[in-house]
Parts: structure tokens; sequence; C-alpha cells
């Protein structure tokens, strides 16, 4: 599978400029039945009937099963990414970027009884506790946060941007497969952003020796 970060393998090339909104109708009905009947039920027959096309239709757009889960996997990921920029943009120091990240992430894997119907948080939750590609595409993301704080000085002079995003990217990630804790609610945003803003960025400001 792809990482979110290039188009997928086996997207068919469109033309027309009706293709674009008909790919996304059939990526929103693989999303819906996602959240119904889980990844492994999920087949193309079944996304035809949901999208009310012919298969040869939906095979004319993904060319297997595969194509079709890495073009949701992407456009899961973009959303997913594009939510927690705009959290994070809106933060003034990288402790609170990094913890808005982790709110962000805490809300899609516990979402509250409004969110429930939210077919994404079904595919947030796959992506950020079974790809293989988190920590890159994560580690990638923070790098341009870690620079811009060691521009203001938050960060030591000396600090490699590069280790330290996958240092981050790592601990965040961390809070997807370790889902309890006794310092503080691990189902709760605003508790974890807490505690993630209390050290994460710690060892990023002292002496690196």
């Amino acid at each position: 599978m792809t990482d979110g970060l290039w188009p997928a393998a086996g997207l068919a090339e469109k033309a027309g400029p009706s293709d674009g909104d008909t790919a996304e109708r059939l990526l929103d009905a693989t999303e819906r039945l996602v959240k119904q009947i889980g990844i492994g039920k999920t087949s193309m027959a079944d996304v035809a009937r949901a999208a009310n096309v012919s298969r040869g239709t939906l095979y004319r757009y993904f060319d297997s099963r595969e194509a079709l889960l890495d073009a949701l996997s992407q456009r899961t990921t973009d959303r997913f990414f594009a939510d927690a920029g705009a959290a994070m943009d809106a933060s003034p120091t990288l402790a609170e970027q990094v913890g808005k990240f982790s709110e962000t992430m805490i809300r899609a894997l516990h979402p509250g009884p409004d969110q429930f119907g939210n077919s994404r948080t079904a595919m947030i939750r796959m992506l950020m506790t079974q790809s293989p590609h988190a920590l890159r595409r994560t580690s990638k993301f923070l790098r341009p946060y870690l620079q811009a704080a060691l521009g203001r000085g938050e960060v030591r002079a000396d600090l490699d941007v590069q280790d330290a995003s996958e240092w981050l990217a790592r601990m965040l990630l961390s809070f997807t497969v370790f889902q309890t804790s006794v310092a503080f609610e691990a189902d709760d945003p605003q508790s974890v952003s807490s505690f993630v803003q209390r050290y994460a960025v710690h060892g990023l400001t002292g002496d690196g020796s």
C-alpha cells in the first residue's frame, strides 16, 4: 500500500470533467462500507452496488481492491493531516502544536457520541494503528513545525530536526497502541494534549551532549 504521499498505483488515468466526482463517489461508498462491515469484508462488488455503478465502471477507476483501498487511505490521511495542521497552525509554540496533533488524533480514535456516525473515524483508526507508513508520514508532517521552533529558539540550537521529528512521531503514535494510562484519561483529547505538552518537547530543549 502507499503511504498517502503519492497517488496510489492502479488508479486509472481519467480525462472527463465528471471523472473526479465519480471517483469521489466510489471512495465515499468504500468508506461507508468499511465503517459498516469492516475492511476485510468490503469487496469490489459491494462497492459497485453501494455506489450504484457497474463493476466495469469501478474497475475503470481502480484496477484492483488494493488500489481502491490505497486511494481511500490516501484521502483519509490527507484529510486527517489537514485537520491536524489547521489546529496546529493556530497555536504559537511547538509544545502546544504537538498537543493539538495529539488532540486531533485522540478525537479520531475515540469519537464522541455526536461523531459516532462519522465514517472517517473508522478509517483513521485503521490508518493510525495498522499502517506501516504512519511513522514516515507523521515524521515528515512534523518536520516544518520543528524547523520553525528552531528558528524561534524554542529548542536547542544543535537539534537534528529529522531525528527530532521521528522521536515526536514515535511518541505520538504510541498513543494509538497503548490506549490506557494511570497518568491521564487516554480517551480524553484534552487530557492527552495536556500530558503531551508537559513532556513531549522537554528532551528537545536541553543540552544535547
